[in-house]
This record gives structure tokens, sequence and C-alpha cells, in this order.
């Protein structure tokens, strides 16, 4: 008798997971290189504009960040490569858009780039975004790790 098992994880249980399982996961089930093309292809999220930094990027970008936009991007570290937008809250942001639109701005400054961005985001007008007032950041794999790397998270 075989025993095979099928499991169903859609994007909202897999972001759910603590970002080494998720990771984990991912690996698993596809190259390491697929892995990050399947995140950069995620339902929801266009990256056509979203850079990746190095770990020297991440340490410029910190040095001219204020203490709470640096907590914030430690949640991403922390729980990312994509996470609910909540989750900022554990570090006092609650203004959304604000964290956002400064995250923008020291992203153009450190890349030189005026179209470039550190994070995508899903619609959050529809579904269950629109229920509960707040959607989904996601960075690439490549700033995760960074990141990663400079809250001495590996």
């Amino acid at each position: 008798m075989d025993a095979t098992m099928q499991i169903i994880i859609n994007d909202t249980d897999l972001i759910k997971l603590k970002p080494a399982t998720r990771q984990d996961l991912l690996v698993t089930l596809f190259s390491s290189s697929a892995s990050s093309a399947s995140l950069q292809n995620a339902e929801g999220f266009k990256f056509e504009e979203v850079v990746d930094l190095t770990p020297e990027q991440v340490a410029e970008f910190m040095q001219g960040c204020s203490p709470q936009t640096v907590a914030g991007l430690q949640v991403i570290a922390e729980h990312g490569p994509v996470i609910a937008a909540n989750l900022l809250n554990e570090a006092g942001i609650d203004n959304y858009g604000h964290f956002q639109g400064r995250v923008t701005k020291r992203t153009r400054t450190i890349t030189g780039d005026k179209h470039a961005f550190l994070f995508t985001w899903d619609d959050w007008a529809s579904g269950e975004n629109a229920e509960r007032g707040y959607g989904h950041y996601a960075v690439t794999e490549t700033t995760f790790r960074s990141l990663r790397k400079h809250f001495e998270l590996n």
C-alpha cells in the first residue's frame, strides 16, 4: 500500500511560517534558485523595480535611518521575506504608508535609482486584506539574506 501524503499550502499559510521553516520548505521543494524565483513570481506581488541590496548596502542604508525604521526592517529580517504589515506594530509602526515612504526614499538614495523600491506589496484594497485593513510586504531573497546578516540572525 502506497502511503502518499499531499499538503496544500497557500500564500497566506506560507507567510505564517517561521522564515527558517519557509526557506527549508522552499529549498526542499525547489532548487534554491527556484525558491527565489518562486517568491518573485508570487501572486499579487510585482518585483520589477524592487532592488536587491547587498550586506554592504544594508549597512549604509541603516546609517541614515531612524531607530523606528531600523526596528521595522528588523521585523522584516526576522519574519520575512514576506510579512503581514501588522507585524510592523512590534516596532511601534502603525502608519505603514509613512514607513513605506521613508524606506523608499532611503532605498533610492542608497541605489541612486529614482524608481527603486526596497519592497513590494500586494493589493491592500481587496479580499482579506481589505477586510482587515492591511496587506503584505515582500523583499527579494537577496535583500532578505542581507537584512538577516545585518541583524545577525543567521
